[in-house]
């Protein structure tokens, strides 16, 4: 298997914790992908808890804690969704999927418009 890696292209912080109070926060994570082959690939975003702190920039430890899919991605006329998601310390794995959640191929990758995962994390 070949790991593909993903660039971000864009994060949206969604919620944070309401009065100052401790938990867990919420970011938009937007990303383009090279070509992907559904039978040999995977896809890996590295870094994902250092982009956030970068887009926070208060100064503070950026800690995943879980992933699941966002917004569809199209290369073209073909949807392609972030499917089987899974935090690997500050990275985000997992495979292109179509609507019903089974792997395709993106020849041409995907970068007319990005994926995203929304993901959970907390501060330190």
């Amino acid at each position: 298997m070949t790991a593909q890696a993903g660039t971000i292209k864009g994060i949206t912080l969604l919620r944070e914790p309401f009065g100052g109070a401790t938990g867990r926060h919420v970011a938009e994570v937007f990303v383009t992908y090279p070509a992907y082959t559904a039978s040999s690939d995977t896809t890996t975003v590295a870094a994902v808890g250092a982009a956030i702190a970068a887009r926070r920039r208060d100064g503070k430890t950026v800690t995943l804690k879980d992933v699941t899919q966002g917004q569809s991605g199209l290369q073209g006329t073909t949807e392609f969704f972030n499917g089987t998601l899974a935090v690997s310390t500050d990275a985000i794995t997992g495979q292109l999927e179509n609507s019903s959640g089974t792997e395709i191929d993106a020849a041409s990758g995907v970068t007319d418009r990005p994926c995203s995962f929304v993901v959970s994390y907390l501060l330190a």
